[in-house]
């Protein structure tokens, strides 16, 4: 629809998609009155086919649309020092992680389990015990 309307060219800094507006544009109108006109009497991918001529959908124009967002918030994280992810629990999806560029601490063997966790696993042990010292008194 960004692109119907104009308001968007991919590497034009100055056609931006996070920046494209569709308000009130009749070329964007007209995609989504094709796309709303068959309501559900055609298959989804027909239906998305006719209108924009692909009938595959794709997450890439959703990355690129929040790509200033996402880079704004590393750097920020990056400023702060803030801890952005979570404990690194095996290695069985390391290159998943790795290609994604994710910030992970610890490890598979030395455990990385934080203070809050311990701290919940005792209390939780510690209510099991008194649970069962009560059953056993009465």
């Amino acid at each position: 629809m960004c692109l119907a309307s104009g308001q968007y060219r991919p590497n034009d800094p100055n056609k931006l998609l996070h920046k494209c507006d569709i308000y009130r544009s009749k070329e964007a109108g007209a995609i989504i009155k094709k796309i709303m006109e068959s309501g559900s009497s055609e298959n989804w991918r027909d239906t998305l086919s006719l209108a924009i001529g692909e009938n595959k959908l794709d997450g890439s124009a959703l990355r690129e649309f929040f790509q200033p967002l996402e880079e704004w918030l590393r750097n920020e994280n990056l400023r702060t020092g803030q801890f952005i992810g979570w404990n690194y629990d095996g290695d069985y999806c390391k290159h998943s992680i790795e290609t994604a560029n994710l910030q992970v601490y610890g490890g598979f063997y030395n455990g990385a389990n934080s203070p809050v966790t311990s701290t919940l696993m005792l209390i939780s042990l510690l209510s099991s015990l008194l649970i069962c010292a009560n059953a056993y008194l009465m």
